[in-house]
Parts: structure tokens; sequence; C-alpha cells
């Protein structure tokens, strides 16, 4: 898909892990600001991943309605 060395679960996975350290406050902002940049990489990358699944899926159901 967007990325086929890292799966969407490992992807999601860093994604929460970020997501719970900026919430739990236990970052300073030196740490905060290149975890949250981390995070908008794999949003993206998400994204471009469930973007590839869906047009896949559209292909496959096109060819068999065909």
């Amino acid at each position: 898909m967007a990325n086929k060395n890292v799966d969407y679960r490992k992807l999601s996975d860093e994604l929460d892990t970020i997501l719970n350290r900026l919430q739990s406050g236990e970052l300073g902002i030196d740490e905060a600001v290149p975890a949250y940049e981390r995070g908008m990489q794999l949003v993206k990358e998400l994204e471009k991943y469930l973007q590839t699944a869906e047009n896949r899926i559209t292909e496959l159901q096109a060819k068999l309605q065909d």
C-alpha cells in the first residue's frame, strides 16, 4: 500500500503511542513538537494507506460487476 514495509497496524500503534504521550503531559515542549510532527506524518501515511485500500476495493467491485 502506501509503504509496503510497514503495515497499517504498526503505523496506527505508533500514532496511538504518540497521542498518549502528548495527552499525558509527560513531554516537554522540546519533545512535544517533534512528536507532534511525527504524528502528523503518520496521519498522512495512514490516510494514503486507506485511500489505496479504498481504491483497490472499488476496482475489485467494478470487476465483479462485469
